[in-house]
């Protein structure tokens, strides 16, 4: 089965892509903190502390778990977007099925810990994200953005927030 592990410095650089182009396009770029190639590979994309969210008694439990839950959806599309990059763009490949079936296991595995929910309602949640970001990473725009990005990103080794947004404005357009 084939891992997640990164097999080069390109390769990083199209999953650190591909994570940033997925938080803006879900418009969760106001959690984005920095881009660096160079980190450990769980941290290439830093988020503010806003994202790990641990609760505030001050706030209802409806709230609260709603905002878990957006956290939940918008760091599983991350992974998602980290994987179709790599593969769509990058590689000009599809996804293998082995590898979809392990993002569909670590979204259930996750789901379940972060959120209680349910094999079926993570499916759902699932089939819907990944049907849209393969869209996204399909479009020749996208991929020209992503490109352009990913070569940035090799030759600066890292972005700030604002790089990043500056960087993926053109996806606005698209």
């Amino acid at each position: 089965m084939e891992k997640l592990k990164y097999t080069s410095e390109s390769d990083r650089a199209y999953g650190a892509t591909g994570m940033a182009i997925g938080l803006v396009i879900y418009d969760g770029d106001d959690m984005l903190a920095s881009v660096d190639l160079d980190a450990d590979p769980n941290d290439m994309v830093a988020l503010s502390p806003d994202f790990y969210f641990a609760g505030n008694p001050g706030v209802s439990a409806k709230t609260a778990w709603n905002q878990i839950l957006k956290n939940y959806n918008l760091g599983i599309s991350m992974l998602m977007a980290n994987v179709l990059c790599r593969h769509l763009v990058a590689r000009r490949a599809d996804v293998p099925e082995q590898l979809v079936g392990l993002l569909r296991s670590l979204a259930c595995g996750e789901g379940r810990q972060s959120c209680e929910l349910d094999e079926d309602e993570v499916n759902r949640l699932f089939d819907k994200n990944y049907t849209y970001l393969r869209r996204v990473f399909s479009h020749h725009g996208v991929q020209s953005v992503a490109h352009d990005f990913a070569a940035t990103l090799i030759s600066r080794r890292s972005l700030s927030r604002h790089d990043v947004l500056e960087q993926l404005s053109a996806l606005n357009m698209l």
